[in-house]
């Protein structure tokens, strides 16, 4: 099975015209989102306005439970990363408190790159970190919408950087998940997290929709039902899973105790750990009033 996935270049002229236009082109399709004028509808499971809209469900696979939001934006500034303390660094906090003040609607557990020492970090289009990483696969979501997954050894760092205007957002822990047909990768022997775990990913399908999947684990109660598996999915189940939802790009984020989904003012996953204290987290939010 093929294992490389290039970046894709993008001119000056192209990026331009591309950030004129919403992600979602209205017409070609029954729009996910309210028309103008139309109230937010919101529930236990679904979420619904001009902007964004959501829609949770639940499943029992491979002996535990995942939670799958499926998300649209039809503006990529609704897709932001938070950080502990508000900064990029290596200030950690509970979930509750880095989600307070930012008007989430929904927040998956993000990538943990503070952790590490090397590798490229954007976040909502601002560069933290531009330090070579040969040894992680690197996820990039381009401000048209579009996201990518590089494995560690096709990332080439100056392609990355020439192309860091079109960035909105770098993912870095990894491994991606699915080859560049959406189909899964089934060898994940290389990877010290290959192992059942809780985890956090993120799909994505088409410009400006993807989908936040929180895999529960390493917890006797669950959602669903009594008796969950102890230690989660591995990489290969999770991989099989993104490829059943239809998603054409996954990407691993942090996982274990750190990997918790919050919806509505709650953390509606299984935490292992409610209050463990986490660096980052992807939102979903409505855009700024001006």
């Amino acid at each position: 099975m093929s294992r490389h996935t290039p970046i894709r270049a993008i001119t000056g002229l192209l990026l331009a015209l591309m950030l004129c236009l919403p992600l979602f082109a209205s017409g070609e399709t029954e729009s996910p989102f309210l028309a103008e004028g139309e109230s937010i509808i919101q529930t236990d499971t679904t979420y619904k306005s001009q902007n964004i809209a959501i829609e949770i469900t639940t499943h029992r696979t491979c002996g535990t439970d995942v939670y799958v939001a499926d998300v649209w934006v039809k503006d990529l500034e609704c897709l932001q990363r938070i950080y502990g303390a508000d900064k990029w660094g290596t200030e950690h906090e509970t979930v509750p408190e880095i989600v307070e003040g930012t008007n989430a609607i929904i927040a998956l557990t993000g990538d943990s790159a503070q952790n590490f020492t090397a590798g490229w970090v954007i976040g909502n289009g601002v560069v933290e970190r531009d330090v070579r990483n040969r040894k992680r696969d690197l996820c990039i979501l381009y401000r048209n919408g579009e996201m990518v997954t590089l494995l560690a050894e096709n990332v080439v760092h100056d392609q990355v950087a020439a192309e860091v205007e079109s960035i909105w957002q770098t993912f870095l822990f990894g491994p991606t998940l699915l080859d560049e047909t959406g189909k899964a990768y089934h060898d994940f022997s290389d990877s010290n997290v290959r192992y059942a775990n809780p985890r956090s990913v993120i799909g994505y399908y088409e410009p400006g929709h993807y989908c936040f999947v929180q895999i529960d684990g390493r917890s006797t109660k669950s959602a669903l039902e009594e008796g969950k598996k102890n230690g989660g999915m591995t990489l290969e189940e999770t991989a099989a899973f993104m490829e059943s939802l239809g998603c054409t790009a996954a990407y691993n984020l942090d996982g274990g105790r750190s990997s918790m989904l919050w919806y509505n003012g709650e953390i509606i996953s299984t935490a292992a750990d409610a209050k463990r204290h986490i660096g980052d987290m992807i939102i979903l939010r409505e855009p700024e009033q001006p």
